[in-house]
């Protein structure tokens, strides 16, 4: 077993709400309630940064009315959790790529690297949700790919054409200073863009051509970080496409199901795209695995505050997604129930006291040799209160008897960075 672990929190904030306030309607636009989830994520972020956790995340999705996912930006979000911490990293599970600008997300991306000092991890998802991918994304023909789309395999395929062509814009925009690029859906610069500007010629050689006109770009301000350095992720996949294009690229993918065989078929696909790619990588790493992990002093207590949280969450949104599916074992038919107790007993939500949840997560780190997992956290319905001391007990009780630590990704910064770090110097 594994002696060292990284634990990502991913925060899809919920409206801090009651569930017959959320049920009452539109919790979403209550501004009580958005005040509410602010101040529970505030709490839980500074926790996360004290006791070791190596990340926070948050996901994009648009036009939450309801109220059941409040977290359209999450850079913007990540902004704002980045003044309240000084360790943790600040990430995405994640940018919506195929509806987004993405000159404009390495821009923001850059920008979030530059005020957290180094801590922003950039995470990327391909969008499961059409009511926002394709309302969002309208101009570049996006929608979102979901189990229960007719359209499935149409969309799926022009989601994947603007996912890729989007992350190698962004790549490039980090990495080079100035770049051109010419795909099947960008043009960067686009043609006929005069810029016959003094300055220009004299500042940023190389940015227009001989003819006057724009001829490359490129962002400013660059990551702080070394771009080759800075971890990329995708969220939250069983897809053997998105598994071999995630190991060819370097890019670690966070997966979807807990279902033993599943599980292993993904990192099988996974480690064998690597090792095509020439990347020497251990059966089980280069990945993570995604997992609710919900602790209390009694087995029923934990499962009461598991029913209120995501047990509530799941049921009443996600499932029409089909997320139930990565809930279904191999070679089973028919309907899979709708339930809390369907989560927790299928393996995703690791739920009880401190000697459940330890032989739990005893048994998934042996036989998954996963050296990062991140749990879902249920900000919103949950009692504040009953998560940070779910968390207390994770990293005081349940790691120590499994003889893990903690341990933290540390950023390497551009080799020409030679200043003070912004918050140090502002304090002097």
């Amino acid at each position: 077993m594994t002696d060292k672990i990284r634990l990502g929190a991913f925060l899809l904030p919920s409206a801090g709400a009651t569930i017959a306030q959320y049920e009452g309607g539109f919790a979403g636009q209550n501004p009580n309630f958005y005040q509410n989830t602010l101040r529970d994520c505030a709490r839980l972020i500074r926790q996360l940064d004290d006791i070791g956790f190596d990340f926070v995340s948050f996901s994009e999705h648009h036009f939450h009315l309801e109220g059941l996912e409040l977290s359209n930006n999450p850079i913007l979000l990540g902004s704002w959790a980045a003044g309240l911490t000084r360790k943790l990293r600040i990430g995405q599970m994640g940018n919506v790529l195929p509806a987004r600008n993405p000159l404009l997300m390495a821009e923001d991306l850059a920008m979030l690297d530059h005020f957290s000092e180094g801590r922003m991890m950039a995470g990327f998802a391909r969008g499961y949700q059409a009511r926002h991918v394709a309302t969002i994304g309208q101009k570049y023909n996006a929608w979102s790919t979901s189990a229960n789309d007719p359209k499935y395999q149409e969309h799926d395929r022009t989601n994947r054409e603007l996912f890729a062509e989007h992350y190698d814009i962004i790549r490039r925009a980090w990495g080079e200073s100035l770049f051109r690029h010419e795909g099947q859906h960008w043009q960067l610069p686009p043609p006929g863009i005069p810029w016959n500007h003094p300055a220009t010629l004299a500042m940023a050689p190389g940015m227009v051509g001989a003819d006057g006109m724009l001829d490359k770009v490129g962002i400013a301000p660059m990551t702080l970080q070394d771009p080759a350095t800075i971890e990329s992720y995708i969220p939250f996949t069983m897809s053997t496409a998105t598994l071999q294009w995630a190991a060819k690229n370097e890019v670690i993918p966070i997966l979807f199901t807990p279902i033993d065989e599943l599980v292993r078929g993904c990192i099988d696909a996974f480690q064998g795209a690597a090792q095509e790619a020439g990347r020497n990588l251990e059966w089980g790493r280069g990945l993570g695995h995604f997992r609710e992990i919900l602790i209390a002093d009694t087995d029923e207590e934990a499962v009461a505050l598991m029913e209120n949280g995501l047990g509530y969450v799941w049921p009443r949104w996600h499932h029409w997604f089909g997320f139930n599916e990565a809930l279904r074992n191999p070679g089973e038919q028919g309907e899979i129930a709708n339930t809390a107790a369907t989560v927790r007993e299928r393996g995703y939500s690791l739920c009880g006291s401190v000697d459940t949840v330890t032989r739990q997560l005893e048994n998934m780190i042996r036989t998954l040799n996963t050296n990062l997992i991140v749990p879902w956290m249920s900000v919103g319905p949950m009692p504040i209160d009953a998560l940070l001391r779910s968390n207390e007990l994770l990293v005081d009780k349940v790691l120590p008897r499994l003889g893990i630590e903690l341990e933290r990704f540390q950023p390497t910064l551009r080799r020409e960075f030679t200043g003070e770090l912004w918050h140090d110097a502002s304090r002097r």
